[in-house]
Parts: C-alpha cells; sequence; structure tokens
C-alpha cells in the first residue's frame, strides 16, 4: 500500500509540475509581450515626434549583414505603413520584421532563429514600429525559473514518500502484530484479537475478524457437542448389538436363536434409524448446502412422507389424516421432508394403537402455518423448553427413540426463518406442534420434489 501511495503521488506531483509549467510559460509570455509593447510605445513616440519635426526620422544605420547569431537583446524598426524600412537597430535585418501594420505580437523566423515580433502603429503619423526579441531568451529564462521550482518539488515528494512510508509503517503495525499471534496460535485457539490499539482505518477489520472467531468457536463447540453426543448414544445400541448377536451364536435351540435374532434385527432397525436422523442433522449443521427462498408444493412432499410413514402406521393402526396440502410452503423439497417426516413419525411413535395423525397445511397473507396434531400422551408443559435439546427424552416415556426428531426439526425451522410452538388440543390428550414459516415477498420458481 505505501508504495501504491507513493505511485499516485508522484503522479500527482508530475500533474502539478505541468499544470505549474504551463501556468508559468502563459504568464511569462504575457510579461514579455507587455514589456515589449512598452518599448515600442517610448520609441514610436520618439519617432513621431522627429517625424513631426522634419517628415524624417534619424539618418538610417549602414545596412550591416544580419548575423547569424544574435545576442539575448530587443531589435526594432522603424518603417511607413507601406513596408518602407525608415530605421532600424544595429543588429536588425534589412528586411522588415512582420507583414502589414496591425497591431499585435507573433512569431517570426530569422536567420535561423524564432523572434517575437510587437507591431505597434501611430495615430498622428504613417510610421508603424517593430519591437522584436529572441524566443531562445524566453525559453532561457522559463527553464532558469522552471528549475528554481523544480527543486522544492521534488524535496516535497521525497518528503511526502517517507512519510507516506513511515504513517504506512505505523498503521499497519497493529495488523502485523495479529497476523503474527495469528499465526503463532494452535489450531484450536480461537480467542479474539486485542483491537484496542488498532486505528480507525483498521478498527472494523479486526471487529469482523473477532465476530468470525467467535461464529468459529460456536461451530467448533456445538461440533463437539454433537460427537460427544453421538458418540455416547451409539455405544448402548452397538453394545446391545453385539449383546444380541453372542446370544444367538451360543443359542441351544432353534427358538432360542430365532428369539436372538428378531432382538438383533430390532437394534439393526433402531441403529439405522438413528444413524439416519444424525446423519439428517449433520446436513443441517452450519456450513450446508441450503439455499433459501425456495418454494415447494406441499402436497407432492406430503405425499411422499405419507408413502413412507405407512407401513409403520398400519402396523399400529395409526390414522393419517391430512388438510390445505394444494398450498405452496417455504424451503426446499429436501429440508420440508426432513420437517414433516421427522414430526408425523414422532407422533406415529408416541400414540397408542389405533390413534390419529392429523397434517394441516394452512396458508396465510405473508406466512404457512403447518400444523401436526395426535391423541397421544403429549409433553408436559414443564419439559417443552427442553424438548428441542439433541438426545433428550421425556422422563417416564414409553415410547423408543433417539430424541432427535424435534431437535432436527427445530434445527430446520431456525433454518427458514420460521418459529415453532408446542402446545396442548383443546380437548383431550395429544400434542400439537405448529410451525409458521414466512413467504417471501418474490418466491423463486417452484422446486419439484
Amino acid at each position: 500500500m505505501a508504495i501504491a501511495a507513493a505511485g499516485a503521488a508522484c503522479v500527482v506531483f508530475v500533474l502539478l509540475g505541468l499544470l505549474v509549467y504551463r501556468a508559468v510559460a502563459a504568464s511569462t509570455a504575457v510579461q514579455f509581450d507587455e514589456l515589449l509593447q512598452q518599448q515600442a510605445t517610448l520609441a514610436l513616440r520618439y519617432a513621431d515626434h522627429e517625424y513631426g519635426e522634419g517628415d524624417t526620422v534619424v539618418p538610417p544605420a549602414p545596412a550591416a549583414a544580419f548575423p547569424p547569431s544574435m545576442p539575448f537583446d530587443v531589435i526594432y524598426q522603424i518603417g511607413t505603413r507601406s513596408g518602407q524600412v525608415l530605421y532600424r537597430s544595429p543588429r536588425a535585418p534589412a528586411a522588415p520584421l512582420t507583414a502589414g501594420e496591425g497591431p499585435g505580437c507573433t512569431n517570426v523566423a530569422l536567420g535561423g532563429r524564432w523572434w517575437r515580433t510587437c507591431s505597434l502603429g501611430s495615430r498622428s503619423t504613417p510610421l508603424v514600429i517593430h519591437m522584436a526579441e529572441p524566443l531562445d531568451y524566453r525559453a532561457a529564462l522559463l527553464s532558469r525559473t522552471m528549475r528554481a521550482v523544480a527543486v522544492p518539488l521534488s524535496f516535497a515528494l521525497v518528503l511526502l514518500t517517507v512519510l507516506i512510508g513511515l504513517v504506512t509503517e505505523r498503521a499497519f503495525r497493529p495488523v502485523r502484530r495479529i497476523a503474527a499471534e495469528l499465526a503463532e496460535r494452535r489450531d484450536d485457539d480461537l480467542s479474539p484479537v486485542n483491537t484496542a490499539e488498532m486505528p480507525v482505518e483498521t478498527h472494523g477489520l479486526g471487529v469482523a475478524l473477532n465476530g468470525l472467531l467467535a461464529r468459529q468457536a460456536e461451530v467448533l463447540a456445538r461440533e463437539r457437542r454433537f460427537t460427544a453426543d453421538a458418540a455416547h448414544e451409539l455405544r448402548t445400541p452397538l453394545a446391545s448389538l453385539r449383546v444380541q448377536a453372542q446370544v444367538a451364536a451360543r443359542a441351544g435351540s432353534a427358538a432360542e436363536r430365532r428369539s436372538a435374532l428378531d432382538k438383533l434385527q430390532a437394534n439393526i432397525d433402531r441403529t439405522t434409524h438413528l444413524m439416519s436422523q444424525l446423519l439428517s442433522l449433520s446436513r443441517l449443521e452450519p456450513g450446508s448446502s441450503f439455499t433459501p427462498g425456495q418454494v415447494t408444493e406441499a402436497q407432492r412432499v406430503v405425499d411422499l412422507v405419507v408413502e413412507d410413514l405407512a407401513p409403520g402406521a398400519r402396523d399400529k393402526q395409526v390414522a393419517i389424516a391430512v388438510a390445505g396440502c394444494h398450498h405452496l410452503v417455504p424451503g426446499s423439497p429436501e429440508v420440508l421432508y426432513l420437517l414433516l417426516r421427522n414430526l408425523l413419525e414422532n407422533s406415529i411413535r408416541n400414540v397408542s394403537p389405533g390413534g390419529r395423525v392429523a397434517l394441516e397445511v394452512a396458508a396465510g397473507d405473508r406466512n404457512v402455518v403447518l400444523t401436526v396434531s395426535d391423541n397421544g400422551p403429549g409433553i408436559p408443559r414443564t419439559e417443552r423448553a427442553r424438548a428441542f435439546e439433541r438426545f433428550y427424552r421425556i422422563p417416564g416415556s414409553a415410547a423408543g427413540g433417539s430424541g432427535l426428531g424435534l431437535s432436527i426439526v427445530g434445527r430446520i425451522v431456525e433454518l427458514l426463518g420460521g418459529e415453532i410452538e408446542l402446545a396442548a388440543p383443546a380437548a383431550g390428550t395429544g400434542l400439537v406442534v405448529r410451525v409458521t414459516l414466512k413467504m417471501s415477498p418474490q418466491p423463486q420458481a417452484r422446486s419439484a420434489a
């Protein structure tokens, strides 16, 4: 950054030098022209006086050859409007310095050099005076002036470059300190960096970095808890599988072996279900692929969920009723499938044989409400706040399960930016789960399930 700032300063100073050169050149040219005109005015007054005395000017000078190299001095000619030269200075050429009698200044080439010529005509006599000055004289004076200006500009440029380097080095010293500190940290050290000494320009960077570290620390802590809980929950079913396999291997009769194998199959099913829920929950963790703004037709997802849960519902003789599934629901088909499957599966598992489970989809102007109700034992009011914790089971619950169903539901609702509520039905026992999802003002195209 210091190099870029120094380069920018150099560009600015170069442009400044060009502007100063143009300004000084224009100013000196005007001043020299005014001086020539003043000299021409004085000489013309003298010539008018002499011409009025005797209709002539001072005696003509000897016609000397125009030297190829003239010193830096002023030459002039006095003539008539018809172009006749009556008098000329010692180094002036015999030919007219400029054509015409009109007043003004112009550049002419004489003897291989350029001259600035100013002409002035008399109002009372037919005299015209041409006053000329070599342009290289002006260029030399302008060059000396610009060299005098270039010295302080160059010194200021060098000083400014040094100051830019010093200020930049001091401003980014805290950033380099933070970079060195982060490079020496352990992989699991996500403590915030010290932003107290950072300047205002980089303080926002430090605050944003601390925010990122805090979020990463939260994600890491959540993953550690998830791994520890998953390892704890898998230890029991795996041990049970081992015991059932040993019992089946040591069975003395076919009936005993069959009973052990049936228990082994049931444990395998429970372990498979637990693993499926763990994988579903891991896909909903931060960093997973999730596209907000999608909408899905509820009927297609509901049909798929009911079809998958139908065998288990038939085994328990549980009736599943659905209503209002023609509405659009915010979310992708995969996310809504996990949401509805876990809600309905949780209700089917907890109701008694012959019970009922109902799903209703209601759409408003700005939101969609998914309501799943059952006539099972429900969840006590004091336990509803912990129902969404991972691997948490309601004390005294007779239904099996891993304690992950409502955790998955809560995470999905959080990703969709909605709200979830657990309540009891108006009459009887059971549980009512009400999920409110907000509709986007301009939803994307429908997603196919």
